[in-house]
């Protein structure tokens, strides 16, 4: 090539490059966002007491113990091998310094939305409308605790992997890519089992372009084969029993009618929650959501609704042989169907953190719409832009909620006051900065919750006493909450706050005096 030539190459190559960068740039950026961060939340129990990372036990181990390390004897909650292997590598190389984790969650979200961007060039050549997915992708606000949280690290690999199987799809139809593309997806199983979802997007991909149809079959053959294995041998698991009463899961509590109204709720608020994420906390559960009718039927409506337009709109692509918009749905579709707990129980109500593959689907939907109906490319690039800045700004503060266990719980219990675990959580924030008063209050509501569960909660009653000062909210509570037997509450907190001799003199401080009935307690 004369030089001439090549500097043509390189300046018409040059706009290409830069645009492209910027998704993997605010990646980075929203990575960097909790960088300072510490282990917060599930993190210390998935690595730090986590006998397969601190090395405890041989890495090999993670075969036979589930993700938190627990043996084979005791059950499992959930079987992802390869995460705990990966951190026990960085765990020799950089102990507990969080930093070394908090840096490959940001490299990993970089190299998920770079694999998001290949895939969708490879469906349809668009420099402009790949570079658009990117973006909306790498900033949308539901991705936070996919990106905030360091246990989240497995949803981001196996999505990743996910992305290069679906890749792989769209290549040559033979037995190879086949295996290929199954190999991949398998590997993404391992580092966590969702990944098994969009196992028919991957067999759509191989079946649906032009080819020779006994190509087509062969070379989807394996990835179906890997599907039915992952699956059979994730329900074939025998389970930790209690695991619906730890997390407070409103699904092993639901039956027949009430079921189905539940898994449509889900399904609904998954899917608003991709366009409009609000609020964006760490739990959508119990007592935030309840098993009443009235509760369940406004998102289960929707749920239910959006659910017949992605069918009516999936048969209508795989008719048409629409990849993009057949990966589009499946992205956005497949992690709200897993979370409504029709097809299988899960052991969380709600977790943002699965929708991370959603947040591309929805990224490639808003993109395909804007260069449908916007001709103009600065109109285009206004449009990304704007909703650039509205992510970002509208996620910063949840994101850097993410840094401190404390910052992350009093930001949860004000976000989103009635999830119960929520109220448990941040009772411990307070108690460890000597909020003695807030800690008991918020620790008394959440035993009320716990004993309630799963009924409905009489949240007027609850919040007739916000106007109170703290410590009188919290003397009167038991009577406000039950009026008729206020000893039995009493009773339950009291054995429990034995184990923290604060909350104890806390409450024989309060108490004896306004419920004399419900002791014997000590004299003072």
């Amino acid at each position: 090539m004369r030089s001439g030539d090549a500097r043509d190459a390189f300046l018409n190559a040059t706009p290409t490059v830069l645009l492209c960068s910027v998704p993997l740039l605010l990646a980075a950026v929203v990575g960097a966002t909790v960088l300072d961060g510490g282990f917060v939340y599930d993190d210390p129990s998935a690595l730090a007491h986590n006998p397969i990372v601190n090395g405890q036990v041989p890495a090999w181990e993670a075969f036979t113990r589930d993700f938190w390390g627990r043996p084979w004897s005791h059950r499992f909650t959930t079987w992802r091998p390869l995460t705990p292997i990966l951190w026990a590598g960085l765990w020799q190389w950089f102990g507990g310094d969080p930093l070394p984790y908090r840096a490959l969650s940001l490299l990993l979200h970089v190299a998920t939305v770079a694999m998001s961007m290949l895939f969708v060039y490879r469906l349809k050549p668009s420099v402009g409308r790949t570079a658009a997915v990117g973006t909306l992708f790498a900033l949308h606000p539901l991705n936070t605790e996919a990106v905030s949280a360091i246990v989240a690290q497995a949803d981001m690999l196996s999505f990743s992997l996910v992305l290069g199987a679906s890749t792989i799809a769209l290549g040559s139809q033979t037995v190879r890519t086949g295996v290929l593309c199954a190999l991949v997806l398998l590997l993404g199983t391992l580092f966590k089992e969702s990944a098994v979802i969009f196992t028919p997007l991957a067999a759509l991909l191989l079946l649906l372009r032009p080819g020779r149809p006994r190509a087509r079959w062969a070379a989807t053959l394996p990835v179906v084969v890997v599907g039915v294995v992952v699956v059979s041998f994730q329900l074939a698991l025998p389970r930790a029993p209690g695991i619906s009463m730890i997390t407070s899961n409103l699904a092993y509590h639901a039956e027949g009618g009430m079921r189905l109204l539940l898994g449509l709720h889900n399904i609904g608020r998954a899917l608003v929650m991709t366009v409009w994420p609000r609020p964006i906390v760490p739990n959508h559960g119990y007592a935030a959501l309840e098993l009443q009718p009235d509760v369940l039927i406004p998102c289960a409506t929707m749920g239910g609704v959006l659910l017949v337009v992605g069918l009516v709109t999936g048969a209508w692509a795989i008719k048409r042989h629409r990849l993009d918009w057949i990966a589009a749905l499946s992205f956005l579709y497949a992690p709200a169907l897993l979370q409504s707990h029709l097809l299988i129980r899960l052991i969380t109500d709600l977790a943002e953190r699965l929708l991370y593959p959603s947040t591309l689907g929805i990224s490639m939907l808003a993109s395909a719409a804007i260069f449908h109906f916007l001709r103009r490319p600065a109109m285009r690039v206004g449009i990304v832009g704007a909703c650039a800045l509205v992510f970002f700004a509208a996620s910063y503060s949840a994101r850097r909620a993410w840094t401190q266990e404390d910052a992350l719980w009093t930001y949860a219990v004000r976000t989103e006051p009635r999830a119960a675990i929520h109220h448990h959580n941040v009772s411990n924030t307070y108690f460890r900065s000597g909020e003695l008063a807030l800690g008991a209050y918020h620790r008394l509501l959440h035993l009320y919750l716990l004993r309630r569960f799963p009924d409905p909660v009489p949240w007027e009653l609850v919040d007739a006493t916000e106007s109170l000062p703290v410590t009188e909210r919290f003397t009167e509570m038991p009577a406000v909450l039950s009026p008729d037997d206020p000893c039995g509450l009493i009773r339950a907190f009291v054995a429990e706050a034995r184990q923290y001799e604060p909350l104890y003199e806390h409450i024989l401080r309060h108490w004896p005096q306004r419920y004399p009935s419900c002791g014997p307690w000590p004299d003072r």
